[in-house]
């Protein structure tokens, strides 16, 4: 909903020593349009997906970057006192990351002109280094987007983020002026899950998002800044507990979590919670929480009516991108106008047309995608998927508690290098599901979009066990990542979460090549392991990987992983859902 603009108060001054003079104060209320994304890694391009609704299920054309432009700039237009902002996690993750790094992100981003930009995890994907060229890339003269993160501290005269000072690169907060009030907004990023799950340097630093954030709202309101934003990469469900903890802060635009929000269930799906979500501050005062979702698919638009210093209300909607290209999934339909015209008054669904000038600029690169990406690999007949283990059973899935598209990404590591007994994969490394019909190299580039190459490390059954129960761990700490957990090949066990740290993995067992049959994994016996380069450098709580490697018990074969996954697709000619799994059974926290 649009909240109605208050007009400008002009206060009269007295009449001092007989001269006539005017002031002119900030007025009381403030309505401030908060127009946000995130996550939208490298997914630039628009989306098919499906809907259902009148009882049957629709195809639409969803998103992208060229829809996003577009529905900010209308937005723009529509409201005063805007802020645009992107709450991180902008790049890696398509084949546009894959061939040309950071480069069309920071174009399509610029063409938006973000006032600003929160550092998220994946931004570290390639190292401080990978981050500094980010950045240096990201505003320009006519859009100097603010570059925030009030929690990441590179080494002073050692990263190459922090050549000369702390601020070279990224400051903890900007303050901006609008409607004659200052707003300042502070950046945020996941500490723990950036440290152990990305590819910071090892003498950057992440502080405790509470005592970050506690300090920048501190200097804040020393300078008289009242109106405070959090533009947050710390997950929806930590945005709801830190806030219960902050002073001050009126408004949080949040990321990493990929969450939706908004009343979406007339057409079957489902969301996390209402947009906006309203919660109270550690003042017992009113905050506006919104998220925007993933992929380049939907743009929050967030009102909020500000009376003196604090939030008098919360407002706005969602807008989930759509084209107007709709077709029912089976059979025919003479029109089209109810399904549009129900997406229209959802007050969630926006259709939009795409931006002439960002879509020209992806056009060019797109060709270039197309050309390396058309090869067909292999056929497959079902769509193999990608589900986390602790998630409900997607339909169209296999109903096992385990995921296909990890189990096949697997056995690929052990193709490509066979001198390997089993092989490890961390759920966060596998991005989509190996969908039914042609699968190109593209899709494997797609699926496995990071720049990991294959490992190989000597271990023994004492340290596997440690292993695992390192990943498992990780997956159910606060802070940490649940796309810790471990799916494999060539090995299997069972996982009960109600247990204490060290009892949570039971039952490992090894196939072994020669007798070609499982054997229980021995203590003092010695085994090869294959994993990408991510875990094997101890990311995402595999401490004993990156241990293993430090005493130099580790080889990089230099094997591009995703180059692993489509040569097995090759050989195999066809990919069938698998039906065996690293994960025999399963208790998760009660």
């Amino acid at each position: 909903m649009s909240l109605l603009r208050l007009p400008v108060l002009l206060l009269a001054s007295a009449l001092l020593g007989g001269c006539a003079a005017q002031s002119t104060e900030a007025p009381q209320e403030l309505n401030l349009t908060v127009l946000h994304v995130n996550d939208h890694h490298s997914n630039l391009l628009p989306k098919q997906r499906t809907l259902s609704w009148g009882g049957q299920q629709w195809q639409v054309n969803s998103g992208g970057f060229a829809r996003v432009a577009k529905q900010i700039e209308l937005l723009r237009k529509q409201h005063d006192n805007v802020l645009t902002l992107h709450a991180g996690d902008a790049i890696t993750g398509s084949l546009f990351f894959t061939l040309f790094g950071n480069e069309v992100d920071a174009q399509v981003m610029n063409k938006v002109c973000f006032d600003a930009f929160t550092i998220g995890n994946h931004e570290f994907d390639k190292g401080d280094a990978g981050l500094k060229e980010f950045l240096d890339k990201l505003g320009t003269p006519a859009c100097p987007t603010a570059k925030l993160s009030a929690n990441v501290k590179p080494a002073l005269g050692v990263s190459p983020l922090t050549p000369a000072s702390m601020s070279d690169s990224f400051s903890p907060y900007a303050v901006f002026q609008r409607g004659g009030h200052s707003v300042g907004v502070v950046g945020l990023t996941i500490a723990k899950k950036t440290k152990k799950s990305s590819q910071p340097d090892a003498t950057t630093e992440f502080e405790d998002e509470l005592s970050a954030a506690r300090r920048a709202i501190t200097e804040l309101q020393s300078k008289g800044i009242e109106k405070i934003v959090l533009l947050s990469h710390i997950q929806y469900a930590r945005d709801l507990e830190l806030v219960t903890q902050l002073s001050a802060v009126d408004v949080v635009i949040g990321g990493d979590s990929h969450t939706l929000l908004g009343d979406f269930s007339e057409f079957g799906m489902e969301a996390a919670g209402p947009y906006p979500t309203v919660i109270n501050n550690a003042d017992g005062e009113t905050v506006c929480l919104a998220h925007a979702y993933q992929y380049s698919q939907v743009v929050g638009e967030l009102q909020v009516q500000f009376n003196g210093d604090q939030v008098a209300s919360c407002g706005g909607r969602p807008h989930f991108l759509l084209g107007q290209e709709i077709q029912p999934t089976e059979g025919s339909v003479t029109t089209l106008e109810p399904i549009k015209a129900a997406l229209k008054q959802s007050g969630v669904f926006s259709f939009v047309k795409p931006d002439s000038q960002v879509q020209g600029l992806l056009n060019d690169y797109q060709e270039k995608v197309q050309d390396f990406s058309g090869e067909v690999l292999a056929r497959v007949p079902e769509t193999i998927c990608s589900q986390e283990i602790d998630r409900p059973r997607r339909s169209g899935c296999a109903d096992v508690i385990s995921s296909g598209a990890h189990r096949i990404t697997a056995e690929a590591f052990l193709h490509a290098v066979p001198e390997a007994d089993f092989a490890l994969q961390n759920g966060g490394g596998v991005r989509g599901d190996i969908k039914a019909g042609e699968f190109t190299i593209g899709d494997a580039f797609s699926i496995l979009p990071f720049a990991n190459t294959l490992v190989s490390i000597e271990i023994t059954g004492s340290q596997l066990k440690q292993v695992l129960e390192e990943a498992l761990a990780y997956s159910v700490s606060d802070g940490g990542s649940t796309r810790a957990y471990p799916y494999g090949a060539g090995i299997r066990y069972s996982v009960d979460l109600t247990q204490s740290y060290g009892d949570r993995v039971s039952d490992i067992q090894i196939w072994d090549k020669e007798s070609d049959r499982w054997q229980s994994m021995q203590l003092q016996e010695s085994y090869t392991a294959v994993t990408n380069s991510f875990v094997a450098g101890g990311q995402d709580g595999y401490q004993t990987f990156y241990e293993l490697t430090e005493q130099g018990r580790a080889n990089n074969t230099g094997i591009d992983y995703a180059k692993a996954l489509a040569e097995f697709a090759r050989e195999q000619g066809t990919l069938e859902r698998p039906d065996e799994f690293a994960t025999q059974a399963y208790r998760g926290r009660d």
